[in-house]
């Protein structure tokens, strides 16, 4: 199964990247999205980031969402942001954003 963990708006690279760790350490093969150029914040204008997502090319098995499940809460619990580690993680069905479930840290 092919994992993409995209934090293309450049919401949380700390996470995204904790998240990429976990789960290629589990043997997963994931794609890491980074923000591009044109992901630049304007200052002068309050933004409220989507956070990032976890995007899967099929439904994942039930045994394997919660291994992922379990790999994506202990990167929110060891986040250095109790604000951060409270976040809500979607599984996206592809890129059309059909989310399959959310992944937080209180499951």
């Amino acid at each position: 199964m092919r994992l993409v963990v995209d934090n293309s708006t450049g919401a949380d690279a700390p996470l995204a990247a904790s998240v990429v760790d976990g789960l290629r350490d589990r043997g997963y093969a994931v794609e890491l999205r980074e923000p591009d150029g044109s992901s630049m914040y304007d200052t002068s204008v309050h933004l409220v980031s989507t956070g990032i997502v976890l995007r899967v090319e099929e439904r994942p098995p039930h045994d394997a969402l919660a291994e992922i499940a379990e790999i994506v809460r202990g990167a929110l619990t060891r986040h250095p942001s109790p604000r951060r580690r409270t976040r809500a993680i979607p599984v996206a069905l592809g890129a059309g954003g059909q989310i399959i479930t959310w992944i937080d840290a209180f499951d």
